[in-house]
């Protein structure tokens, strides 16, 4: 009978073991991107010297740069229990604003790949504000820089300051809020100057 009990104890300790574990487990995990923007075309053929814009990672306050999405509320940064992105938000912002700016310059070969030729321009973008505040309201500040490979050519700066609203109920609401973000910087790039 001894015997017996003490199964029946492990028995009982091993399934609310089990219980306990599981009730701990949290929703799944959700992943994110922005790149899901504008399809390149396939079979793009360039002529035999294309102008070759690479775009350099772009550059986030320290704190907005990981695979956390977050939300401001006041001095607080509230990170979503639920979903991540796919990778840190730098590589998805420019992966982001490469597709956008590679779609409006067809002509050129727009990448965010190292390049074994030296390109014909380098793209630098610095984010100094990019928040979605917990009622909606996104706010972009961003400078940008356009090296011409050249090294006697002057670069060409500029920058932009915008806010945008939106819907911040759910993670997917944050990831499309912060797209069009995304797209509306990609429309103030102006790579025509690039030529």
């Amino acid at each position: 009978m001894n015997g017996a009990r003490k199964a029946v104890r492990v028995a009982i300790l091993a399934g609310a073991t089990s219980v306990v574990l599981g009730s701990c487990a949290g929703p799944p995990l959700k992943l994110y991107t922005l790149a899901a923007g504008h399809a390149e075309a396939e079979g793009k053929a360039f002529n035999r010297s294309p102008v070759i814009i690479a775009v350099a990672r772009v550059t986030l306050p320290d704190e907005l740069d990981n695979d956390d999405i977050l939300i401001r509320s006041g001095p607080n940064l509230l990170r979503s229990s639920r979903g991540r992105w796919s990778a840190r938000l730098s590589t998805e912002v420019t992966e982001r604003l490469t597709s956008q700016l590679a779609a409006r310059r067809p002509d050129a070969l727009v990448t965010s790949s190292p390049q074994s030729p030296t390109p014909s321009y380098r793209l630098i973008i610095t984010l100094s504000r990019f928040d979605v505040s917990v009622d909606g309201h996104a706010t972009l500040a961003a400078d940008w820089l356009i090296v011409p490979g050249d090294p006697a050519a002057n670069p060409l700066r500029d920058r932009t300051t915008f806010t945008m609203d939106g819907s911040v109920a759910t993670d997917r609401d944050v990831v499309l809020l912060e797209g069009r973000v995304m797209d509306r910087l990609g429309q103030s790039i102006d790579l025509t100057k690039a030529d």
